[in-house]
């Protein structure tokens, strides 16, 4: 839509036309309001008339408003003034480097100075996981001060238009929806080989369009040229830019970061925004400037870590030649070198309450969960295998002191369990709890830490757990390690009063890192406030406190700190509930590894009422930690968990009338709540299945305990007789009577784990989750099974429910894996069992707390669901996981934190 200079939208006065392309016209306005000048961007008409892609828009432009940096172009607001849309955005003086190139190439050292701070914006919008997606020279602006903008950060994804007119040299924006092959989304000469092909945008392809300006700027010319666009399209596909036209007096390292930049491949391109600053910055500095005085330099691409490492052996060997020489020259220190790789699209960690990452000692091999199972990436290949044999909801990886086997837990199966780092069958070692961190020490033991019983051991090779360490009343445990003295063991412990904390996280940084003598029992602090510690053996305590690594100096021997705590890296991934892990490892050749990410991925949740057309009801709870709503057999109640002030997650139970305040029932960690027929409650503590009454009066009552260390009962319906009740031990399906001996019985066991039963309205039937077919899909079967099962699902289902009508509700993980999304199924049990194909419904951001538990509970009559929610936008903003990794890294920690 175009408007007339004169025109007033809102508060917003048109004084100028400053632009049009394919994601609107801009114009100069002026803020009657704000009395300032500022940028009005009019978004398309096609684009006003489609209410899908205003909200989503919406939601993107409130992302996008998050940025905040001297390089970036802010974005004020979003307005419509009479159906007309429109962003306010920062006005920027000064003309576009598009504008500046056009009078002739830049000289290099201004060309980089440029390109420095382009990198750094891209670097703040890529740690907020925002991809530009259309970096082009018009879209960066130099103001009369000489200060760098980007513009239009994120916009491309946002608007989403068909393309306008198109020139080859500055074609506007594409952003064809391609039915199969995805989004295409940029400016034909500057996008990446990915963005061409309609495959998903990273920020590697930033980094690509990046490369591009870089070559532009000091050649003067397009890297890729054609006639039409679609010529360029084929010239970023199949052809190589001419490098040769970069003058010869160029520094050979600018013309390496260029070509790296331009790699067609996305997995061998340069990964991050913040890796060119720094190579940039280091070409700036070297003391030969930017030009070589042989101008017949080799260039050769220095993109493989492994040439870090080749340099480090080169050093090593020429120190050892002048030792040999009787020169003996003062060593060289390692070169410090830092690179990243993004997680293949499509994988997220699914345990991140727990650690996802490890490297092997040699520091050759990572692996890392995502996708309920464990993945390998050697550092001489590119890509990241699947381990065979750990698609058993694998988490918590670690790796044995030779390398050659992984350790993990199998949530699936209850089970701590090895495999070799080839693959092959999983070895089980024991029968414990999810571990709150592991670690395999050198003589063949594992350590690992129990939130009911302690600091266990279990040999490598199999066997009973040993408690070395007993647990406290109230207190929890996390990441024991062995230290060089093979006798003091450190760890982290929070007790039960953590000074007002109010989430598990936040529990965990108000925690205690102390390390305890298994000969004598005696304890020793040595840090207050902090948790997940390492011993490194330059003589460092490392640990986590929020989001932000700090580091000690620490003489083992006397078990003392030699020093005060310093900060040696932020934003590295945290547990998003429950433990204190950090997302981070090292080796003992120096290499460190971490996920990137912030201190805490867990937002609050609300309780709400919702049809089954969608409409919510919130309850006045305030936002917390909730989950597994139930509704009492009168509908008149509901049980509820919440974590307390402590970070304890309890029983709370609430008067649907809404005329009260939650009443807290346990005072202990409490699990799976499921009423009774006369009104009791049945719930799960430490795994020990306990009855309560509803309003308190009255101690609980046992009704059984897990006769295996390890195994946890999870109770999840009763019949509708109130006779037996349904419970999963992880893996298996049991049931118990409330009636007479209390004594549990198999009710469904097999290969994978079964969870999650119900019964049907008669008490005839169940249905049930299992993952035998490698995905966990809904079973139904006569109750007690006397019959052949039936599957119902055939695209995945999770917390099943058959409501009182005969239908049966499910949930299934949402695309962001954060959220779920609920469908229903017909079924009829008479005269033969039948059911028809299941229905999507309306009903958006089911929280996802853990795969075992069922957040959501129905109304006897079949209308309305209570539920735990999250706003699922929250998610849409998070990028594909991050690794990064630093070689060297134990060089880099001497000189941030010395020892005495």
């Amino acid at each position: 839509m175009s408007v007339d200079v004169g025109t007033r939208l809102g508060s917003f006065e048109i004084i100028a036309v400053l632009g049009k392309g394919g994601m609107g016209e801009v114009y100069r306005a002026r803020d009657t309001k704000l009395k300032r000048d500022v940028a009005v961007k009019i978004l398309p008409d096609e684009f006003s008339r489609d209410a899908d892609r205003v909200s989503r828009f919406q939601r993107e432009a409130e992302v996008l408003a998050s940025l905040n940096h001297p390089n970036i172009a802010a974005i004020y607001d979003l307005q419509d003034v009479n159906g007309t849309r429109f962003l306010i955005l920062e006005l920027i003086e000064g003309e576009t480097l598009a504008d500046r190139i056009a009078r002739g190439p830049i000289p290099v050292e201004e060309a980089l100075d440029i390109a420095k701070y382009i990198a750094e914006a891209l670097e703040v919008a890529h740690e907020k996981g925002i991809v530009h997606r259309d970096l082009k020279p018009a879209n960066v602006k130099i103001t009369p001060e000489g200060n760098v903008k980007v513009l239009d950060f994120g916009l491309a994804k946002a608007m989403d238009v068909a393309p306008v007119e198109i020139s080859r040299t500055n074609s506007p924006t594409l952003t064809v929806v391609a039915t199969n092959a995805g989004v295409i989304l940029g400016t034909a000469g500057y996008m990446s080989p990915e963005q061409a092909k309609g495959r998903a945008a990273d920020q590697r392809s930033d980094i690509f369009s990046f490369g591009c300006v870089l070559y532009e700027m000091i050649t003067g010319r397009l890297a890729f040229e054609g006639e039409t666009v679609t010529e360029v399209i084929a010239s970023v596909l199949k052809q190589e830019p001419d490098l040769s036209r970069i003058p010869v007096s160029v520094h050979p390292r600018v013309v390496d970061l260029i070509r790296r930049c331009l790699v067609k491949d996305a997995k061998r391109r340069w990964h991050a925004a913040a890796d060119v600053r720094v190579e940039i910055e280091t070409i700036l500095a070297e003391s030969q400037g930017l030009k070589t005085t042989d101008a017949g330099a080799v260039r050769t691409s220095r993109w493989r870590f492994a040439a870090v490492i080749a340099s480090s052996a080169a050093v090593v060997a020429l120190a050892t030649f002048g030792i040999e020489r009787g020169l003996r020259p003062k060593a060289a220190a390692p070169p410090i070198a830092r690179f990243s790789f993004v997680l293949p699209e499509g994988q997220i960690i699914t345990r991140g309450g727990r650690h996802a990452i490890a490297i092997s000692p040699d520091g050759q091999n990572i692996v890392y969960q995502a996708n309920l199972q464990l993945y390998l990436r050697s550092m001489s290949d590119l890509d990241a295998r699947p381990i065979q044999g750990t698609n058993v909801d694998a988490a918590n990886p670690f790796f044995s002191p030779d390398g050659q086997w992984i350790g993990f837990y199998s949530v699936a199966e209850s089970r701590l369990k090895k495999i070799a780092i080839t693959g092959g069958a999983a070895v089980t070692l024991a029968e414990v709890a999810f571990p709150f961190g592991a670690s395999w020490t050198r003589d063949n033991q594992i350590l690992l830490a129990d939130q009911r019983l302690g600091i266990l051991r279990v040999s490598a090779d199999g066997g009973k757990p040993e408690t070395l360490i007993a647990i406290k009343d109230g207190e929890v445990m996390h990441g024991p390690q062995l230290l060089p003295d093979g006798d003091h063991v450190l760890f982290a412990v929070h007790p039960a009063n953590s000074g007002g904390a109010t989430t598990r996280a936040a529990v965990w940084d108000k925690a205690q890192i102390v390390v305890q003598s298994l000969k004598t029992g005696v304890r020793k602090p040595l840090i207050e406030g902090g948790a997940d510690a390492r011993y490194v053996p330059t003589g460092h305590l490392v640990y986590a406190l929020g989001a932000t690594l700090f580091a000690v100096p620490f003489d083992a021997m006397k078990l003392e700190k030699t020093g005060g705590p310093v900060p040696i890296l932020d934003g590295v991934l945290r547990a998003n509930f429950a433990s204190g892990a950090a997302h981070f490892g090292f080796a003992a050749n120096g290499t460190m590894v971490y996920f990137a990410g912030n201190a805490v991925d867990t937002p609050e949740t609300k309780v709400a009422f919702v049809n089954l057309g969608g409409e919510k009801k919130m309850l006045p709870l305030p936002p917390a930690l909730y989950r597994e709503p139930r509704i009492s057999p009168d509908g008149k109640q509901a049980a509820l968990l919440a974590e307390d002030e402590q970070g304890i997650q309890v029983l709370n139970v609430y008067d649907l009338s809404q005329t009260t305040a939650l009443r807290r029932l346990t005072f202990q960690s409490s699990d799976f709540p499921v009423w009774t027929p006369d009104g009791r409650i049945i719930f799960s503590s430490d795994g020990t299945l306990f009855s309560q009454r509803a309003d308190g009066k009255g101690a609980a009552q046992i009704l059984a305990k897990p006769e295996q260390q390890g195994t946890f009962y999870a109770p999840s319906a009763v019949s509708p007789d109130g006779r037996t009740l349904l419970f999963g031990t992880g893996s298996d399906i049991w049931s118990l009577s409330l009636e007479g001996d209390h004594k549990p019985k198999p009710v469904i066991t097999g290969d994978g784990s079964q969870r999650q039963p119900y019964f049907s309205p008669d008490g005839r039937w169940i249905v049930y989750s299992s993952d035998e077919s490698g995905r966990f899909e809904l079973y139904a079967q006569p109750f007690p099974p006397t019959g052949s099962k039936h599957q119902i699902t055939t695209t995945g289902g999770l917390s099943p429910l058959w409501s009182q009508d005969g239908k049966i509700f499910y949930v299934v993980g949402t695309r962001n894996s954060r959220t779920f999304q609920l469908f229903s199924v017909n079924v009829h049990t008479q005269p033969s069992f039948v059911f028809e194909n299941p229905s999507n419904l309306p009903v958006e951001g089911i929280a996802l707390r853990g795969a075992g538990m069922r957040p959501y509970d129905m109304t006897r009559d079949g209308k309305q669901i209570l539920a735990v929610l999250v706003d699922p936008t929250l998610f849409e903003s998070i990028n594909q996981p991050q690794i990064r990794i630093t070689l060297n890294w134990f060089e880099d920690l001497k000189q941030r934190v010395p020892t005495k």
